[in-house]
């Protein structure tokens, strides 16, 4: 099974930060998704988890169920 795009479809990049404000991802991340491999894309899912959780402290924007890093767990 292929992993699940974290996109919430609320899609607007930041300027300050250039990531997306619903999903956590860089432009190059949302536009290379398709081709990625599911390891390439845990990778960006784990670096997404990480950039929210220093900009917030939580992930809350993210549905864990797409990726499943965090069993839930936040923080």
């Amino acid at each position: 099974m292929a992993v699940a795009s974290p996109c919430v479809r609320v899609c607007a990049i930041d300027v300050d930060t250039g990531l997306c404000i619903g999903c956590g991802r860089t432009r190059d991340e949302i536009s290379s998704w398709p081709a990625l491999t599911d390891p390439e894309r845990l990778a960006v899912l784990r670096a997404v988890v990480g950039r929210l959780r220093e900009s917030s402290g939580a992930v809350d924007v993210m549905d864990c169920a797409a990726c499943g890093l965090c069993a839930g767990r936040h923080g």
